[in-house]
C-alpha cells in the first residue's frame, strides 16, 4: 500500500489575493470599509480582509464576483472569520456573527446566525471556519436574495456588538471555500499508517487552513465528511486520541459523517473518543458508516453524543462505549463486551441486528441502558427467524411487558417461531427471568425465552470397541408433564391431505420441536414429527400418507431428541427446565431403506401388498416389519410378485391386517438399548450409551 495521502474536495473561492471588490452589504453598514490588505492579521496566505467595528450596529464586509456558483446537495461555504475582541460580539440569539450569501449586489441578501459571544471559540479566541449552506432557512435577507444555494455571487462575515470597538480593525474575513467539505484519505503502509496527526498537520498549514480536521488542545476538532479510503484502500491505525465534532448549526443532518471505503482497507482505532461538542445546538452530530465490507477494529473507544452507526459484519467493535447515540445498525458485527446507552426514539432499537446470524459469541458481555424514550435495546429484523442466544449481557431500564415500546427486545419477523436462549443474562442488576425480560413479537413471529437453558444429551458407542457410532437412531419422549406436554389430549384433522393439523390447547411449543403422536385410529397420524407453529393452540405435522380426520383418543407427548447421532456419536438438546424432567426412549442402529405404512397383509397368502412400494425391485430382498396388527415385528427375506405386492415366509403375521408398517432392506447393526433417566433443570444430562453389535 502506498504512503498516506491527505486531500480534500474544495474549491478555493475567494482568496486571500482578492484584494479588491470588498464592500458593505446593504443594511449592515455601520463598520469601516474593508482594509482589502491587511498583512498583518492573516491567517491563511499572507493577506486578510478587515474592518473597523465602532458601533453597536451591523457591520459586514462581502465581496461579489463577476459569476456565480451554484453548490451542488450537501455541499456548504467554508468561511473563516471572527472578530479580534470577541468579548464585545452579542450572543448567538442576537445573530453577534453570521455569514451571508449575496447575489449579484449587496443590497441582495440572506444570513445566518453561527457564533456570538456565547459560542466557542469565542470569548477567548478570534478565528472561526464556519459553513453555512445555503438551502438551510435563513434568519435575515434584505432585497432579493439568491434562491437555496444557486446563483450565489458573493459570500461574507457580519457582525454585531454590544459595545463599540474603537481600535483597531477588529472584524476579519479571510479565505472562502465551498465544497462538501470532505477530508479525503488514502493509502499507509507498516510503519507510516495513516493517522489523524498526519491529516492534520497538512490542513494546518499556513498555507492550506482548510478547516477539516485541525489540531486542537486535547485533539482535534472535525467537521464535515470524513473519508477512509475515498479512491483507494486506506490502512489507518491511531490510538489514545480525541476528536472533537464542531458546533456546525446552519448545514444539514447528514453533514458530519465518517464513511469507510473500499473492501480491501483497514482501520483500527483503539482509546479513540469522538465527541459531540454541542449535542443541543449543532445541526449534525456526527454519524458513522461502513459503505464497504473493509478490515475495521475498533477497541476500547468511546462515542459520545453523536448519531447513527453503521456496521458491517467485517468490523469488530469491543469493549466500546457509545453514549447518548442514535442507533447502532450492525448485522453480524462483533460487539462483544460494548455499552449501548443510547437516545434513539421511541419503540425503536438501540442495536438493530437484521442478519440470520446467531448472535451467541458476537453480542456476548454487552451493556444496554434505556435511554430517556421507551425504547428497546435490540431489534431483530425479519432476517431474524430461526433460534439466537444471547450471552452474559446486562440490560438496565427496560420494561418488562411484553409487546410494549419498551420491551426489552423486538423480533420484526412477520411468522413463524423462533427459540431465545438467554445465558447469564441479568436485568436491573438482577438475574434475568421471563418476569423481568420482556419480548415484542407482536409483528407475527412466535419467540419462546429459554432462560440459562441446561444440555441434554445422548452418546451412542459401540459395546465391544469403545468407538462412538454415528447415525445411531434416537428417541427420548418426556415420561411426566413436568415442564412439556406429556398424553396430553388432542385432536387432529387433515381433510384427506398429509398435512395434520393438531388442536393443542396451550401447548407452548416451537416451529422445530417433536412432537409424539399416539393412539389414532388411523395408523399415518401415528409417530414422532416435527411440528411447525400456526397458533398458541394449534401445530402441524406432515404425514406419511393421507387419511380422513383422525378418530381415537389421541394423544401428543413432547420429544426432546428424536434423530440420529452426528460423526461424533452425539445428539443433544438446549433448553429451559423449570423442574427435573424424566424422560425415557431408546438408541438402536440400523441400516435403512424406504418406510410405509397402512400396508395390508393377506395372511392366506403371505402376501403384503402396498401400492407402488416395490417398483424397481425383483428376486428377493431384506424387509423389516415394524409394527401392525396382527404382526411380528422382524427382519424378513421377501419375494417380489409386482409393483405391489411381496411375499413373506410364514410367521411374519397370524391373521389379515390393514395398518402394517416396514422398511425396504432395513437391517438391524445394533441391538436397541434404552434410555432412562430425568434430566437436572439446573445442570442437564449427558447419557452415555453402549450398543451391543447384532450378531
Amino acid at each position: 500500500m502506498a504512503i498516506p495521502s491527505y486531500t480534500n474536495d474544495l474549491t478555493d473561492w475567494i482568496l486571500d489575493t482578492d484584494t479588491a471588490a470588498w464592500g458593505e452589504l446593504t443594511g449592515a453598514t455601520a463598520g469601516g470599509a474593508p482594509d482589502e490588505v491587511d498583512t498583518e492579521s492573516a491567517l491563511q496566505g499572507t493577506n486578510t480582509v478587515s474592518q473597523i467595528t465602532n458601533s453597536t450596529l451591523l457591520c459586514s464586509m462581502c465581496r461579489i464576483l463577476a459569476s456565480p456558483v451554484t453548490l451542488s446537495s450537501g455541499q456548504v461555504f467554508l468561511v473563516w472569520h471572527g472578530h479580534g475582541v470577541a468579548t464585545a460580539l452579542l450572543n448567538y440569539a442576537s445573530g453577534g456573527l453570521r455569514l451571508a450569501v449575496a447575489g449579484s449586489t449587496l443590497s441582495d441578501w440572506k444570513a445566518w446566525a453561527v457564533g456570538g459571544v456565547d459560542v466557542p471559540p469565542f470569548p477567548y479566541g478570534k478565528w472561526v471556519n464556519n459553513p453555512i449552506d445555503p438551502t438551510v432557512t435563513a434568519e435575515y435577507t434584505n432585497g432579493t436574495p439568491p434562491t437555496g444555494a444557486t446563483n450565489i455571487y458573493g459570500v461574507g462575515s457580519m457582525c454585531q456588538l454590544g459595545l463599540a470597538v474603537a481600535r483597531g480593525q477588529p472584524h476579519v474575513v479571510d479565505i472562502i471555500r465551498y465544497g462538501r467539505a470532505e477530508a479525503r484519505i488514502n493509502g499507509g503502509e507498516t510503519s507510516n499508517y495513516a493517522v489523524f496527526a498526519g491529516f492534520a498537520a497538512v490542513n494546518d498549514a499556513s498555507t492550506a487552513r482548510w478547516g477539516l480536521i485541525q489540531a486542537t488542545d486535547g485533539g482535534y476538532l472535525w467537521k464535515g465528511l470524513m473519508t477512509l479510503g475515498y479512491t483507494s484502500a486506506v490502512d489507518f491505525r491511531d490510538s489514545n486520541k480525541t476528536i472533537f465534532i464542531q458546533d456546525t448549526r446552519k448545514v444539514l443532518s447528514s453533514f458530519n459523517k465518517i464513511e469507510i471505503r473500499q473492501a480491501t482497507s483497514r482501520v483500527d482505532w483503539t482509546g479513540i473518543t469522538f465527541t459531540c461538542l454541542s449535542p443541543s445546538t449543532t445541526a449534525s452530530k456526527g454519524a458513522f458508516e461502513m459503505i464497504d465490507a473493509a478490515d475495521v477494529n475498533i477497541d476500547s473507544c468511546n462515542f459520545i453524543d453523536m448519531d447513527t452507526f453503521i456496521f458491517l459484519s467485517s468490523a469488530s467493535v469491543l469493549n466500546s462505549t457509545f453514549r447518548r447515540t442514535n442507533a447502532i445498525t450492525a448485522p453480524g458485527t462483533d460487539m462483544t463486551g460494548s455499552t449501548i446507552a443510547p437516545t434513539v426514539a421511541a419503540d425503536a432499537g438501540a442495536l438493530v441486528w437484521n442478519v440470520a446470524t446467531d448472535p451467541d459469541g458476537l453480542l456476548d458481555n454487552m451493556t444496554f441502558s434505556k435511554g430517556t424514550n421507551a425504547h428497546h435495546a435490540i431489534d431483530f429484523g425479519t432476517s431474524v427467524t430461526t433460534d439466537i442466544t444471547l450471552r452474559g449481557i446486562e440490560f438496565t431500564g427496560f420494561g418488562s411487558t411484553g409487546d410494549s415500546n419498551d420491551s426489552t427486545v423486538r423480533f420484526l419477523a412477520t411468522g413463524g417461531s423462533l427459540t431465545l436462549n438467554l445465558v447469564g443474562c441479568t436485568v436491573n442488576g438482577a438475574v434475568a427471568t421471563t418476569s423481568n425480560f420482556s419480548v415484542d413479537d407482536a409483528a407475527g413471529i412466535t419467540v419462546l425465552v429459554n432462560i440459562d437453558p441446561v444440555t441434554f444429551s445422548v452418546t451412542a458407542k459401540d459395546l465391544d470397541t469403545g468407538a462412538v457410532i454415528e447415525n445411531a437412531r434416537v428417541m427420548v419422549p418426556v415420561t411426566s408433564s413436568a415442564n412439556f406436554p406429556y398424553q396430553a389430549s388432542v385432536t387432529i384433522t387433515s381433510s384427506g391431505t398429509t398435512t395434520a393439523t393438531v388442536a393443542h390447547a396451550t401447548h407452548g411449543r416451537a416451529t422445530g420441536d417433536n412432537i409424539l403422536i399416539a393412539g389414532a385410529n388411523q395408523d399415518a397420524y401415528n409417530g414422532a414429527f416435527q411440528i411447525t407453529v400456526t397458533g398458541a393452540g394449534t401445530y402441524t405435522y406432515t404425514m406419511p400418507d393421507t387419511a380422513a380426520d383422525a378418530t381415537g383418543t389421541i394423544t401428543a407427548t413432547m420429544v426432546l431428541l428424536n434423530g440420529f447421532t452426528n460423526a461424533s456419536g452425539v445428539i443433544s438438546d438446549t433448553r429451559t427446565y423449570g423442574a427435573a424432567q424424566p424422560v425415557s426412549g431408546w438408541v438402536r442402529r440400523h441400516t435403512y431403506g424406504p418406510s410405509y405404512t397402512s400396508a395390508t397383509w393377506t395372511e392366506s397368502t403371505s402376501t403384503l401388498t402396498k401400492t407402488g412400494a416395490f417398483t424397481g425391485f425383483s428376486g428377493t430382498f431384506l424387509l423389516t416389519i415394524t409394527a401392525g396388527t396382527n404382526m411380528t415385528p422382524g427382519v424378513y427375506l421377501a419375494t417380489y410378485v409386482n409393483a405391489n405386492d411381496v411375499t413373506l415366509p410364514g410367521g411374519a403375521g397370524s391373521a389379515d391386517s390393514s395398518d402394517v408398517a416396514f422398511t425396504i432392506g432395513a437391517k438391524p447393526l445394533y441391538r436397541q438399548a434404552p434410555v432412562a433417566d430425568t434430566i437436572s433443570a439446573t445442570n442437564g444430562l449427558s447419557v452415555t450409551v453402549f450398543l451391543q453389535p447384532d450378531e
